[in-house]
């Protein structure tokens, strides 16, 4: 292949000087089967016309993406750590580590898609190349973990709640942030280090990053659809458990709060019980829709060498994952606890505007 700096194929230009850190045999030739191999060919093309036409609109929405992924999750992340009685309890620590995970993305990942549309060239350099598409996967997939670590804990709230309660140790809070992280460098790296492919044509001035056969199959199942298939059975049968202990006398419970009469501290629909749970899956299925298209096409690419779809539907679908990735956490704003501690925090310590605390911000949903 040649490519100019525009990134347009030159068909003339059939034989390219194998470059793998070391010269092979007097600068070995690498001929391009173009009947072997059409529909990547015509794939390649389609990338440098679609490049000259779409950079710069691609370019502005990342822009747009990264200024909404640091504003909406710089707040969220300031504000959970501000409001003690959220700091304090594990599960709004995991809200945190969600936030500060798109706010990575926003930063590292998304920023960076602006300079890669419109540089004409790839000029960072190799190391910033892996660090890039690798930190596009982990990242990701560790906010997916959060997720999923979250939705194991609504589980054994509502179906062991007795063993939940006395269960809780001294550094849960600390665990629960550590574990998506840990869980992230055991599948991710190994398998996106381990399983990088030397591309065997020398591209000094573009990002190629290669994953051999197996990885290629293995990151998408690994990444995506375990885990995916893993947490709905989760909200499944958590769904199932909190439905279950609805009574009458809780359904008439809940009809009389308007009157004065106790709050339900049993029932599915307990405000301060299950309202985060109920924002935890509406995340959960945002986050799902939106990222499966992406890992469709990636698992049918890697099984299937001819299937290859129009390159605006690969951009498509790539950019739903990364729109998931940067504005998801502003759903969080639909929690009562998160929703009321923006509130104070802006009333309090911007207008100076005292205001009384209400018992409800305190009354979390591992409390409750």
């Amino acid at each position: 292949f040649c490519f100019d700096s525009a990134w347009k194929l030159d068909r003339d230009c059939i034989s390219i000087k194998m470059n793998n850190n070391s010269l092979y045999e007097h600068n070995s030739i690498y001929m391009y089967d173009y009947a072997a191999n059409s529909n990547w060919t015509s794939f390649i093309l389609e990338i440098g016309k679609a490049h000259e036409v779409h950079s710069q609109p691609i370019a502005v929405y990342a822009i747009i993406l990264t200024c909404l992924s640091t504003i909406v999750n710089s707040i969220l992340c300031y504000v959970t750590l501000v409001t003690r009685e959220l700091r304090r309890q594990p599960l709004y620590a995991c809200v945190f580590n969600f936030c500060f995970m798109n706010l990575l993305m926003g930063l590292f990942v998304t920023s960076l898609v602006v300079y890669h549309e419109l540089s004409p060239t790839w000029k960072l350099g190799l190391f910033v190349c892996r660090a890039w598409v690798i930190l596009d996967v982990f990242l990701p997939f560790t906010s997916f973990m959060t997720l999923m670590l979250m939705s194991i804990d609504r589980f054994f709230y509502a179906r062991f709640h007795s063993f939940y309660q006395s269960a809780k140790f001294r550094f849960q809070r600390e665990i629960y942030l550590l574990i998506p992280w840990i869980i992230g460098m055991v599948v991710v790296i190994p398998l996106w280090v381990g399983g990088f492919q030397q591309s065997p044509i020398e591209m000094t001035d573009m990002c190629v990053f290669g994953l051999v056969d197996e990885a290629s199959v293995a990151s998408p199942i690994l990444v995506f659809f375990l885990p995916a298939f893993f947490l709905i059975l989760v909200m499944i049968i958590t769904h199932f458990f909190s439905f279950r202990k609805i009574t009458r006398a809780s359904a008439r419970s809940i009809s009389s709060r308007s009157a004065g009469t106790p709050r339900d501290q049993y029932g599915y629909y307990a405000y301060e019980n299950n309202f985060s749970a109920v924002t935890l899956y509406l995340i959960n299925v945002t986050f799902l829709i939106m990222w499966s298209p992406y890992h469709m096409m990636s698992l049918l690419l890697a099984m299937c060498l001819h299937c290859m779809p129009p390159y605006s539907l690969i951009v498509g679908f790539t950019y739903m994952g990364t729109t998931a990735s940067s504005i998801i956490s502003f759903l969080w704003l639909t929690d009562y606890h998160v929703r009321y501690s923006l509130k104070h925090v802006i009333c309090d310590r911007f207008k100076k505007v005292k205001h009384t605390p209400s018992n409800n911000v305190s009354l979390t949903l591992l409390e409750a």
